[in-house]
């Protein structure tokens, strides 16, 4: 085969020239990546990922791609022609290499996969095709002849000299790809008779999870984009936690407690539960050391009780014993995670990096940004992020979102209120939770007052870290009939009246809006504190604060809520309506009843909200109809409870729900994906079918910025909101940036990002060009008192976000 116009390898650069006016040679960066991926001193299996990363990027090479890369043509496809010189390679290691047959076969499961990754290395992840490489009917062999082919294979014969032009000659490529084709099924048979003996070795289903973690496709992509932003692992010590550090973090965790019991105390909470709370942190840290050889832990304390600095000293523990390097925190919603991050930087002092979801408009899904691999990658000490991206790693649809598999490698995971994760999708989840605790060394900690069982997706053991029996009843559940927003609002008013501090949680964010304008219509004159996942993260924090400050000035407090009030904020009332959810929900809801013990038994009153009277919108956000009749059948047998006998309730819901179904089906998915077809548990979401959303920048602010924020705009010379997003969107601001510098930004504008659905965005929102966040259309359409709340929506986005 001749080259036809073909740039020098020598010359070719692998993106437009950097901010400070250097070329970026392709040579340098194909390197970079294969020492990312594989080495090629060790074993058959790290020298082919070697030779993977020192492959991927071979089609830039084309005439065609460079010129476009310099600005003097269209963009052409790269990607095609790293995989097919690969396959090439691959087919020549393979008779050069002596290979026994298990060998043989373990090095075509590798092999098979790096191909199709590579072929995808900018899109969707692919299954492995039994019956024909990705190229077919794509491209042809000739498509080859605008690559350096010279000086791509002189390259590769420096790290394999095995591959020498005997073996594979740049006139022969045509033949030697159409033999590839006729042997392509036999190459799949052999790769996946490998994959059935691992099947075989143990529980299928623990086995075919641990393949179904996309780690050869992480390694690609994680070298790749970190390269190509300009990253240096080996620059970023700072993104670990040391064992001296830690133990110097849980020294500080330890005043931080003592300072909060003393203003605790003298606030009026009861004292022999403020003992229980620092008698059952320490009993789980002792736990944990005696135990810390197994990968998954259950920490189980009623609400109330100090799981989040429980769950941290844990952590802490696991570093200190040099176990983990890394903390990642998981919570349900946005909504808590920005004050989850405020209370683990103010115990800790270390630093947090939170990430979101942050989506892009359809147009724009192809492009790949430096801020999306610095959020994806979680690179800090402690990442604080929702279920939604922790699902987006176990089960990824894009080969971007294998980034953060490296951030989960060797981290102490905190998993917050795990309950609230789908019933369907429940014993998925925890299978490639315990198949990272194996891939991943990390640790997986589950931590909440109500645990679903375990036994259908942990296939070896999980340890239970504490158990704690509740020391006093500080509320009571009891359940009265039904009704409308009104009937709820005049409900609510007349236990305002009566005991000056009340929270009404809704199920969906239209409901509490509605319920809010009939509060407002009922006590003119008197404050109404609304909350929902519709604020801004900074406007969210000085609701809480406003609120938190009202209850702690002994004055009248009365809230209306989405279930932002119902995990991680520490607020408490005299008296919580709750729409009906299912019974953990119910439970959660209790808990910010009289939370420290700090008056008389305070009350939850259960209510089913009809929306006008009519539409029950609890099957919004609780999908499962199994969970939905038992809740119900369990508020039947008790109808009014005390915390005493709560987690009796708790027990038999799940006891009850997992007699129902045990969901085993669900788990099928995983032998699916270990035989290649990634694309079956791809895109499984934690709360049911995900309905895509978009990050609206909300140019306000509300109170004083914390002191995290005012540094973050002295650093960037920011004076007002607007600035920050004029910064953003300018074209060459981000790329002028370090890493570190990046990070930082980014996650300054998260503190003024509200997420909506699509059909919201496109209404309210403004793109800028090749950029993930919209902006606020018209600053009006955000409302001082309820954000973005009161927005027209279908009603079957609603359980989209609270």
């Amino acid at each position: 085969m001749s080259v036809v116009k073909a740039y020098p390898l020598s010359e070719c650069i692998a993106r437009p020239k950097g901010p400070g006016g250097e070329d970026y040679p392709l040579v340098d960066h194909l390197l970079a990546v294969a020492n990312g991926m594989g080495n090629p001193q060790e074993d058959i299996y790290d020298r082919l990922r070697f030779l993977a990363g020192l492959l991927h990027d071979a089609g830039k090479s084309r005439y065609n791609w460079q010129e476009y890369i310099r600005g003097r043509g269209k963009g052409v496809p790269h990607a095609f022609a790293g995989a097919m010189l690969f396959a090439v390679c691959l087919d020549e290691l393979i008779k050069k290499w002596d290979l026994k047959l298990k060998e043989k076969q373990a090095l075509l499961h590798l092999g098979l996969g790096l191909v199709h990754f590579l072929y995808e290395h900018h899109g969707e992840i692919p299954d492995i095709n039994d019956c024909y490489p990705p190229w077919t009917g794509g491209f042809v062999p000739s498509d080859l002849k605008e690559c350096d082919l010279e000086g791509i294979f002189t390259l590769v014969r420096k790290y394999f000299p095995e591959l020498d032009e005997k073996g594979i000659s740049f006139t022969a490529l045509d033949e030697r790809l159409q033999e590839i084709n006729l042997r392509w099924k036999n190459w799949f048979q052999n790769a996946w008779r490998h994959v059935d003996r691992l099947l075989e070795s143990g529980n299928r289903y623990a086995v075919g999870a641990r393949l179904c973690l996309q780690r050869e496709n992480a390694r690609l992509i994680a070298a790749d984009r970190f390269h190509a932003a300009g990253v240096r692992v080996d620059e970023l010590p700072e993104e670990y936690i040391s064992p001296g550090l830690a133990r110097q973090v849980q020294a500080r965790i330890e005043q931080f407690c003592s300072a909060r019991k003393q203003v605790l105390t003298a606030a009026g909470a009861d004292r022999l539960l403020l003992g229980a709370r620092e008698k059952w942190r320490r009993k789980a840290v002792e736990a944990f050391a005696r135990e810390w050889g197994n990968g998954v832990f259950t920490l189980e304390l009623p609400t109330g009780y100090g799981k989040t600095l429980t769950s941290l000293s844990i952590a802490l523990k696991a570093i200190e014993l040099g176990l983990c390097r890394r903390i990642v925190y998981v919570a349900p919603y946005i909504s808590i995670l920005s004050q989850a991050a405020t209370e683990i930087q103010g115990s800790t002092g270390l630093n947090v990096m939170t990430h979101h979801h942050i989506s892009t408009l359809q147009r724009l899904m192809e492009e790949e940004r430096d801020e999306d691999v610095l959020l994806e990658s979680w690179r800090a000490p402690v990442v604080a992020t929702t279920f939604n991206q922790l699902f987006r790693a176990l089960f990824p649809s894009r080969a971007q979102h294998t980034l953060r598999l490296h951030g989960l490698k060797d981290s102490f995971v905190i998993v917050d209120e795990p309950q609230i994760i789908s019933a369907g999708v429940w014993n998925l989840f925890l299978a490639l939770m315990e198949a990272t605790t194996a891939e991943l060394n990390t640790k997986v900690l589950l931590t909440t007052a109500t645990l679903p069982e375990l036994e259908g997706g942990i296939f070896n053991s999980a340890v239970s870290l504490g158990k704690a029996e509740v020391v006093i009843a500080r509320f009571s559940v009891e359940v009265r009939g039904e009704g409308d927003e009104e009937y709820l609002a005049r409900e609510a008013v007349e236990a305002y009246k009566d005991y000056g501090s009340v929270a009404v949680i809704c199920n969906t964010v239209k409901d509490a809006a509605e319920v809010y304008r009939w509060l407002i219509k009922l006590v003119p004159g008197e404050t109404v504190y609304f909350l929902s996942g519709r604020l801004t993260p900074l406007h969210k924090k000085a609701r809480i604060e406003e609120i938190r400050q009202a209850l702690k000035n002994g004055s009248r407090a009365l809230v209306v809520c989405t279930q932002v009030l119902e995990a991680g904020v520490d607020l408490s009332f005299r008296v919580v309506f709750r729409a009906l959810p299912v019974i953990p929900s119910v439970v959660q809801a209790a808990g910010r009843c009289n939370r420290h013990g700090e008056g008389e038994t305070g009350r939850l009153y259960v209510l089913n909200l009809l929306r006008g009277g009519e539409t029950d919108t609890r099957n919004y956000v609780y999908r499962d109809p199994d969970q939905r009749e038992v809740t119900d059948k369990c508020l039947t047998n008790y109808p009014v409870f005390s915390e005493y006998e709560a987690s009796q309730v708790v027990r038999e819901f799940y006891r009850e729900c997992f007699r129902r179904n045990t969901h085993q089906a669900v788990l099928e998915k995983i032998l699916e994906a270990a035989s290649g077809y990634y694309s079956a548990p791809a895109n499984v979401h934690p709360f049911g079918p995900e309905v895509p959303g978009y990050g609206i920048f909300v140019p306000r602010w509300w109170g004083e910025p914390p002191e995290i924020i005012k540094t973050a705009l002295r650093k960037f010379h920011i004076s007002r909101p607007d600035e920050i997003w004029e910064l953003y969107a300018g074209k060459d601001f981000l790329r002028s940036l370090s890493f570190m510098e990046r990070k930082a930004f980014m996650g300054l504008m998260n503190h003024f990002v509200v997420q909506v659905p699509a059909e919201v965005a496109q209404e309210i929102g403004e793109p800028a060009s090749n950029r993930s966040l919209l902006r606020l259309r018209y600053d009006s359409r955000y409302r001082d008192d309820t954000g973005l709340s009161v927005v027209d929506m279908k009603d079957e986005h609603e359980a989209w976000f609270i």
